[in-house]
C-alpha cells in the first residue's frame, strides 16, 4: 500500500472525566479518543467518551467497518466509551485492540469485566462485530501490515500505562498522555517521538499547577515544549486538558504558547491534522 494521506482527528481531548457544558464548547469536553487514517486503513488511539461520536461517524460509511483500536491504559477516562461504541455492535465489523495486561489479569480480561453485570447490560461475547484483542507490551513493535508499525514505550503513570508511535514511510505521530515526565522512562520517550511529525502530548497541569499534584501522573504545558525541542518534533498538539480548565482558560494558555511557539497548538475535537 502507498498513500499520501495521514491524517488524524480528535474526537476526545479531556483528562480524567467528561466535561460538557457551556464552558467547554470550544476545546470540548469528551475523554480521549483520536482516530488515525493512513489510506483506507483506521486506527483509533484510546476509547474515552469520545469514541462514541467516531462510532457514530463511521456506521455512515460503507461497507465493514474494520480496524485498530489502541489503548494506553484502562483507566476509565480511556475506556468508558467503548461499550457505546456502535460499530463493534453490527456483525461483518471487525477490530484488533491492543493493550497491555495487569498482573495476572490478561487485557482482554480488564476489557470484559467492565461490560458485565451490573455495570452494564451487553456481555462483550453478546457484541456482532468480530473482536480480536492482542496483548503487549511496552517496548513492543508492531507490524499491523500495509508498511505501517506501531512502536511502544512505557509511561510513567499509577497502574502504567503505553505511549505509541504510529510509523508509515517517512511519516509519523506519536501519542503521548497520562505521562509524568522526570522519571527514569524519560530517554525512552524521548527515543520514541525523535523527529516525529506529529506529536500528542499530555499536559494536564502548568508548571505552577504540578508541585501539588506531583505523583498524579500527568505532565505539564511546559515539559510538552521541552521534549517538542529535544526530539526535534515537527508539530505539538497539547492534549488531556485538565477537566475543571474552561475554554477561557485554555485559549489564554494556547495564546501564550503560540507566540512563542507557532508549532505547538491545543487539540480541540473536530481538529484535522494532515501530515
Amino acid at each position: 500500500m502507498t498513500v499520501n494521506n495521514f491524517t488524524v482527528t480528535f474526537w476526545g481531548v479531556r483528562g480524567s472525566r467528561p466535561v460538557p457544558g457551556p464552558g467547554t464548547v470550544i476545546y470540548g469536553g469528551n475523554t480521549p479518543c483520536v482516530e488515525v487514517r493512513i489510506g483506507k486503513r483506521l486506527i483509533i488511539l484510546d476509547a474515552g467518551t469520545g469514541i462514541t461520536n467516531l462510532g457514530f461517524k463511521l456506521m455512515q460509511e460503507p461497507g465493514p467497518v474494520r480496524g485498530d483500536i489502541f489503548i494506553t491504559h484502562v483507566h476509565w477516562d480511556h475506556i468508558q466509551g467503548f461499550p457505546f461504541f456502535l460499530p463493534a455492535f453490527k456483525r461483518g465489523n471487525s477490530f484488533n485492540i491492543y493493550g497491555e495486561g495487569k498482573e495476572e489479569i490478561t487485557f482482554e480480561a480488564l476489557i470484559r469485566r467492565t461490560m458485565r453485570f451490573p455495570n452494564f447490560p451487553v456481555p462483550l461475547e453478546n457484541l456482532g462485530a468480530a473482536m480480536h484483542f492482542k496483548e503487549l507490551k511496552p517496548g513492543d513493535v508492531i507490524d499491523i501490515g500495509d508498511g505501517i508499525t506501531v512502536h511502544t514505550v512505557a509511561n510513567s503513570h499509577p497502574d502504567g500505562g503505553v505511549s505509541y508511535r504510529i510509523q508509515y514511510g517517512e511519516k509519523s505521530c506519536c501519542y503521548v498522555t497520562d505521562y509524568e515526565h522526570g522519571s527514569d522512562k524519560a530517554e525512552g520517550l524521548i527515543r520514541l517521538c525523535e523527529g516525529t511529525d506529529l506529536l500528542i502530548y499530555d499536559s494536564y497541569f502548568t508548571d505552577a499547577e504540578y508541585p501539588a499534584h506531583k505523583g498524579w501522573g500527568h505532565s505539564t504545558w511546559e515539559e510538552g515544549l521541552a521534549l517538542q525541542e529535544k526530539a526535534g518534533v515537527r508539530q505539538l498538539l497539547l492534549f488531556h486538558h485538565k477537566p475543571e480548565r474552561s475554554d477561557e482558560e485554555m485559549a489564554a494558555l494556547e495564546s501564550k504558547i503560540i507566540g512563542k511557539h507557532p508549532m505547538a497548538k491545543a487539540a480541540r475535537e473536530g481538529m484535522v491534522v494532515s501530515l
